[in-house]
């Protein structure tokens, strides 16, 4: 039987994640409507897109790394 013994605050730290995850999602919903009331240049709205959703994948790819420790596998 292997199991896996994550950090010692995984729960906590899976938890400070998610809210992460949220607080890019209404980053993105906010940044849309910017770009839809033409706040925002199409260049703007793409670039920084781009950065929201390479930082939504991070935190994501941490997530499940998180729910794999917090599950012990």
């Amino acid at each position: 039987m292997v199991l896996l013994i994550g950090p010692p605050d995984a729960k906590d730290r899976l938890k400070s994640l998610e809210k992460e995850k949220e607080r890019l999602e209404k980053e993105y919903e906010e940044l849309q409507k910017k770009y839809e009331r033409g706040e925002i240049s199409k260049e703007e709205y793409e670039r920084r897109k781009h950065d929201i959703e390479r930082e939504f994948v991070e935190v994501m790819d941490r997530i499940t790394q998180y729910k794999a420790f917090t599950s012990g596998f």
